[in-house]
């Protein structure tokens, strides 16, 4: 009686021993990701270190050590530990989405692309918009436009109120002259918010490019009137001197 006791002492010694170092882990964690997001975020890999020499199962903790990285632009040991992250947990769309990142970063965008195309897929990403902008991205860095145009297409289409993703779907259409389908891109954003005067500014450029000179007038002295301080205000005092006017 008295050994089966003693080896249930033992026993507990070691398991509160353990759930101790999981909390003393777990503490330096969150530490680290406080100074992730401060201005000492260097102290932050201090914390992750002391978490993961305690506790190196814990795949957060190489993720959050790989998005240190990246913000320090060491992007081959932020891949190393990503796929760390990945090793324990494979079926994290955010840490693949990492991983995609990274070998974008990297001048690999077959390979990033590859990844988002799964994470795209899957229903359970909350934000497939964003993945679909990256493949898009990735392939007119390639040089492959229809693909990027259709990509480009599929992210409006998941969340059509990110203007931006019109912004730059327009500009592709600008960089191959293709003015009339930047015009009715511009168009569609400007109908989700009149107010957007980075959508006017670039709707008058694209004006200014056909030679529809007294449309863009009309839309820069819009900017200008709305938001005079502004970029864009600024810029269209530029292009109205272009065209010819003060």
């Amino acid at each position: 009686m008295k050994k089966m006791l003693s080896i249930f002492i033992l026993l507990s010694l070691i398991y509160g021993c353990s759930t101790k170092d999981v909390e003393l882990a777990e503490s330096h964690y969150k530490m680290g990701l406080a100074y992730l997001n401060s201005d000492t975020d260097y102290l932050s890999i201090v914390e992750f270190e002391k978490a993961l020499a305690i506790n190196p199962d814990d795949d957060r903790i190489y993720y959050a050590i790989a998005t240190f990285y990246i913000k320090k632009n060491r992007i081959s040991d932020a891949e190393r530990y990503i796929k760390q992250a990945l090793t324990l947990k494979s079926d994290d769309l955010e840490y693949q989405n990492l991983l995609a990142t990274i070998y974008a970063t990297k001048n690999e965008p077959l390979k990033a692309i590859n990844i988002w195309k799964k994470i795209a897929d899957d229903p359970k990403y909350p934000t497939p918009e964003v993945v679909y902008f990256n493949i898009a991205s990735a392939y007119q860095q390639m040089g492959n436009l229809s693909e990027a145009e259709f990509n480009f297409k599929k992210s409006i289409q998941a969340n059509p109120r990110i203007l931006n993703t019109y912004l730059t779907l327009s500009n592709l259409y600008i960089q191959q002259k293709r003015y009339i389908d930047a015009e009715t891109t511009l168009k569609q954003a400007l109908d989700i918010n009149p107010t957007f005067n980075q959508g006017k500014y670039q709707l008058a450029r694209v004006y200014y490019l056909q030679n529809i000179n007294d449309k863009a007038i009309t839309l820069l002295k819009e900017i200008i009137t709305s938001e005079p301080n502004s970029r864009e205000a600024k810029d269209s005092i530029e292009l109205l001197k272009e065209i010819g006017l003060r």
